[in-house]
């Protein structure tokens, strides 16, 4: 049998606050200000929605399953993870399965949420497979999911196709914003549909599915973004007036940026002054909120989504790529509404704002939280802030098997080609630091030949690096594996019953293995690792167990816990 003890401890050292740029500081200070990122971790294309007096966010997952991460907060700034809200992705399509795992760079893009009649809704376009909705009453779930319908009452089962964002107006009609990514014909459509949510009117399967064409009315909605590149779709109203917010990937368009189009009318404002009309738009006004020469220069914080405040104030949450292995972190900043334009950031001049990495909370009194903390896994139910690597075979991990213990048992890889194949990897998002430090410790003498198991760092299916032990001809060994190359170890002695991994990260992204057989010293194991994001996904750290010669072995794992700056959650 093999126990297994995982601390994972997050040291902020205490430096002198910068407001001008970020740190391995982030989140709640403690001392009524915030840093961003307000998470320091991979919660991409974040979408925020208040219902009363909580907060709501749902982030981008790719091919970790559950799909669509759902958060809860009270001040916009401490997070807690609640659930998901797709919960049976090899239904979808068994590329989501263990036996295949081919969802790296697909599946779940860009999702929003919103709180219509009463009501959840979380809209997402899996690129890989086509339009998704899903529905509940308690955001925390349980969620009902479903493909969208076209006119013709079939699944939209289309390809490519990625940020959708719903609208429901003030007569109840509905609405939807999606964008259709590509070298030539890269734009974002509206679509009208029915009021309950669930099917596009002017929309045909047959039609979307094509590729490298201009989709036409009545069959593939109606274009409202002439520019080239134009993603990131936002849909509100205010004051009378109708916005639809995108951002622009390329100079073929209005260049490189984000910009707000709005009219009296949706469809936009013909030049006689009547409204536009699905299959037949008018003219909109249009606000540059920033244009940059390339992401890389990006000055505020991009894909996002807008939220109010009870009190009326308005908030801008959207992530701030730099390319780092955190990903694509959340960051959180000030509206404020100038000629009925939404101007985001501080120091506002010439209708422009500036980001801020230190700010005042915008509520006040509530504790400190942060979505990836400790587990001693003494529930029924697996806590909805762990995530697996692809959907995982159900019947080779328990928590029931051994109480206050998760247990993972080992299998094959696919095709027996290693990590990044190797199904039932359970991980959280890692948070980058000034300081980052994760150990585990498992012990050993349960194992069976041609086991593997460990600790690791991965991407979106590109990179990854890991610590492990490995049982083979009777001995075990010590194994650092880095994108496919290998070092092996020390062998351990015969009576050897635990061994402990720790990962150290600086918040320059480098990250190196060390081990120990007592838990006390730890010697370095392995090269340095370079954490790096890959397939729009930042790095994620998680635990592995597989086994390439047949189905064997197992893994109990106990204890999980983090400490990030002045914070502390066990």
């Amino acid at each position: 049998m093999m126990r297994f003890k995982l601390f994972f401890l997050m040291i902020g050292v205490l430096w002198e606050t910068i407001s001008a740029q970020q740190t391995g500081l982030w989140g709640d200070q403690g001392d009524g200000t915030f840093r961003n990122p307000v998470i320091a971790a991979d919660y991409s294309d974040p979408d925020p929605l208040r219902v009363g007096d909580d907060y709501y966010l749902v982030a981008s997952t790719f091919e970790s399953y559950p799909g669509v991460t759902v958060l809860h907060s009270k001040d916009l700034v401490n997070w807690t993870t609640i659930g998901a809200a797709l919960t049976d992705l090899v239904s979808v399509d068994s590329a989501y399965s263990v036996k295949r795992m081919e969802r790296y760079n697909g599946g779940a893009y860009a999702p929003t949420i919103t709180y219509h009649r009463n009501k959840f809704y979380i809209y997402v376009n899996l690129y890989t497979d086509g339009f998704y909705v899903a529905t509940a009453d308690n955001p925390a779930g349980p969620w009902k999911s479903q493909f969208v319908k076209d006119k013709y009452g079939r699944p939209l089962r289309v390809t490519r196709w990625s940020d959708p964002c719903p609208f429901w107006d003030d007569d109840g009609k509905a609405y939807l914003v999606s964008s259709h990514p590509g070298r030539e014909y890269w734009y974002s459509y509206i679509f009208q549909m029915s009021e309950d949510g669930t099917t596009l009117l002017d929309a045909d399967s047959t039609h979307l599915d094509q590729k490298n064409i201009l989709y036409q009315y009545p069959d593939g909605g109606t274009v409202i973004s002439p520019y080239h590149s134009s993603e990131g779709n936002r849909i509100f109203k205010r004051n009378g007036y109708y916005y639809l917010q995108h951002i622009e990937f390329t100079n073929k368009g209005m260049g490189e940026g984000t910009y707000i189009f709005r009219s009296r009318n949706l469809f936009g404002t013909l030049p006689d002054g009547t409204p536009g009309a699905p299959g037949h738009p008018g003219e909109y006004e249009i606000f540059t909120v920033e244009k940059v020469k390339s992401r890389d220069n990006l000055r505020l914080p991009g894909q996002g989504g807008y939220v109010t405040a009870p009190d009326g104030r308005w908030f801008w949450m959207g992530q701030f790529t730099r390319d780092g292995a955190e990903g694509r972190p959340p960051c959180l900043l000030p509206v404020t509404w100038i000629d009925d334009w939404p101007v985001i950031g501080v120091d506002i001049q010439n209708m422009e704002g500036k980001m801020a990495y230190q700010l005042p909370k915008p509520v006040m009194g509530f504790p400190l939280f942060v979505p990836q903390s400790g587990d001693e896994f003494s529930e029924q139910e697996l806590d909805p802030k762990w995530m697996w690597n692809h959907e995982p075979r159900k019947d080779k991990w328990s928590l029931k098997e051994r109480k206050g213990y998760l247990r993972l048992h080992a299998f094959p890889s696919v095709d027996k080609k290693g990590f990044l194949k190797a199904g039932n990897t359970i991980n959280q998002r890692y948070m980058r630091s000034d300081t980052t430090v994760v150990t585990t410790k498992i012990e050993i003498e349960g194992m069976v030949r041609g086991q593997e198991a460990g600790l690791a760092h991965f991407n979106g299916g590109k990179s990854y690096a890991s610590a492990a032990v490995c049982l083979n001809q009777g001995i075990k060994r010590l194994k650092y594996e880095m994108n496919g190359e290998i070092i092996e170890g020390d062998s351990l002695p015969a009576n050897q019953k635990v061994v402990y991994f720790r990962t150290c990260v600086g918040f320059d992204n480098m990250a190196c293995f060390q081990y120990s057989t007592d838990g006390t010293e730890f010697k370095e194991f392995g090269g340095v690792y370079q954490l790096k994001p890959a397939n729009f996904r930042g790095n994620m750290i998680g635990v592995y167990t597989y086994n390439d010669e047949k189905e064997a072995g197992y893994i109990d794992w106990f204890h999980y816990q983090i400490v990030n700056s002045r914070l502390e959650n066990k």
